[in-house]
């Protein structure tokens, strides 16, 4: 059953109003689909702020204050440059077409800000719209493991936007041991790479048998200040188990990481 206008825009515009509330944000305008639910969140911001962290409290807030959960891809942010902040000479002569480029979704590409042209009143300006890549994924180099006695030892590396960390985890030699120390490697390893307080652990890891063929289940609890997230990934193992592994723990993380920063060669 569709919602009902009058039912539909008393909360929308509460929404709206509690987002232009967050830090750095300028605009807020709320799309919705003929069932009621959010098509697109389209936020206009300053500069100041990274867009990702503007879309994880757009998003919070929309699931704190009315339970709703919203696909980050349908939040899109638009910065814009200030008076009091003038852009450089290369921003302000930026074509139109790369302009209008989102920001931290797709969603942005609609949100209806205009660029005043040359009819535009008194004291307009050009509004210049700073693009910016999502962060980059994560990807496997290399992992291994090496016994000792009776003690296993995991080494997983992995690379983020030219930086490489290597993450490690031990313990004894039992059986599925190795593929759990593999897992908590690969999470010690991102930790390295991110630029966030966050913190990562290893919940459950299984092989299962899924529509005829074997499959490598995980999940991940990520806390991130007060807020705790189950997150899942699936990988169909190959030749290599341990890479697999890895690839299911970067499956459950990737979507969660694109808005995060990773830091630089400085940071690490």
């Amino acid at each position: 059953m569709e919602w009902q206008p009058e039912d539909r825009d008393a909360w929308v515009i509460d929404a709206e109003k509690w987002i232009s509330q967050i830090k750095g944000v300028l605009q807020c305008k709320i799309d919705i689909a003929p069932d009621g639910e959010i098509s697109g969140v389209h936020v206009v911001a300053r500069q100041d702020r990274e867009p990702r962290h503007i879309v994880r409290d757009v998003e919070g807030l929309l699931k704190a204050r009315l339970g709703i959960s919203v696909f980050y891809k349908k939040i899109g942010v638009v910065q814009v440059v200030e008076a009091d902040d003038p852009p450089d000479r290369e921003a302000t002569t930026a074509s139109a077409s790369a302009a209008q480029q989102t920001v931290a979704g797709p969603a942005a590409a609609s949100a209806g800000v205009g660029i005043p042209g040359p009819e535009a009143g008194p004291g307009a300006r050009d509004a210049v719209l700073l693009a910016e890549e999502l962060a980059p994924r994560l990807q496997c180099n290399g992992v291994g493991v090496m016994t000792t006695g009776n003690q296993l030892r995991a080494e997983v590396d992995l690379q983020a936007a030219g930086l490489e960390a290597t993450g490690t985890a031990e313990g004894p030699s039992r059986s599925g041991g190795d593929l759990q120390l593999v897992a908590q490697a690969t999470l010690a390893a991102v930790e390295t790479l991110v630029d966030e307080s966050l913190g990562l652990e290893l919940a459950e890891l299984r092989r299962e048998r899924l529509g005829g063929g074997d499959v490598v289940l995980v999940a991940v609890e990520m806390v991130l200040g007060r807020s705790c997230e189950q997150l899942y990934g699936a990988c169909q193992p190959g030749p290599n188990a341990y890479q697999a592994v890895v690839y299911a723990v970067l499956d459950a993380l990737n979507r969660r990481l694109e808005m995060m920063l990773f830091k630089g060669a400085e940071g690490a």
